[in-house]
């Protein structure tokens, strides 16, 4: 049987921005999986939340099945998937790693505009220079000119913007609460690994995902890392990953 995570990317997530990490886990004896979320990379749109979430369970299941020691990774948008999961009754038997924090205050508020809040986001990327203060803010380590198209084209074919503003907003989250607050196992095996230089998302988003299901997960803060720490620093990531899959 294969080894390695499943990744729950996060907004836009596309498949190139693990290139640089998978180059350096292959090595180590493992790969990486990745959920292919409906309606990005241009794939077609789920008709509704319950159909977004058939379709990664369907993956989740298909991963069980050929992977040992499975261990989910969560990121950014993926936390939020991965609540989702274990609301609906999935992937509770399988460890988790959220990086950086669950988004729960962003969102909360920014998807308070619907689908238009969610169009918006995306056409924001598009635009040149709003793509270089991006990378000057967010990246820490330099992108030639093809991957940096690659990076971004994940933001500008991912039609499932408008449904992710209006699927997971604020009336979801409280259903989550409803579901999941102080249900172990439910909430149980999940682990955090804190950014220190994550300028996307901080400590108070945990924090109050935390307080809203009464969750107290273990927690590591890495003080190099920010919002990609694949991208930025892929050899001491997959290190990471690796020794996790071994525990």
């Amino acid at each position: 049987m294969s080894r390695g995570p499943l990744v729950l990317g996060d907004m836009g997530h596309a498949l190139c921005r693990l290139s640089r990490a998978r180059a350096t886990c292959r090595p180590l004896g493992f790969d990486i999986k990745e959920v292919l979320y409906p309606g990005f990379e241009g794939r077609p749109r789920a008709s509704s939340l319950d159909g977004f979430f058939e379709a990664v369970e369907l993956q989740v299941d298909i991963y069980r099945m050929s992977h040992s020691r499975p261990l989910v990774y969560a990121t950014g948008f993926g936390a939020l998937v991965l609540l989702g999961l274990r609301a609906r009754g999935n992937v509770k038997d399988l460890p988790a790693v959220i990086q950086g924090a669950i988004p729960w205050i962003w969102a909360r508020g920014h998807t308070q505009g619907g689908a238009a809040a969610g169009e918006a986001a995306r056409l924001s990327l598009s635009d040149p220079s709003g793509r270089e203060a991006f990378v000057n803010r967010h990246l820490r380590s330099p992108m030639d000119q093809a991957e940096r198209e690659a990076f971004f084209a994940g933001y500008a074919s991912c039609k499932a913007f408008p449904d992710v503003y209006e699927w997971f907003d604020s009336g979801w989250l409280a259903s989550l609460e409803g579901t999941l607050a102080g249900r172990p196992p439910a909430i149980d095996d999940i682990r955090v690994w804190a950014c220190g230089e994550d300028e996307y998302v901080d400590e108070a988003e945990q924090d109050a995902a935390e307080r809203a299901l009464g969750a107290e997960w273990p927690s590591e803060r890495i003080e190099s890392w920010g919002h990609f720490p694949y991208l930025d620093a892929p050899g001491p990531w997959t290190s990471a990953l690796g020794a996790s899959i071994t525990v």
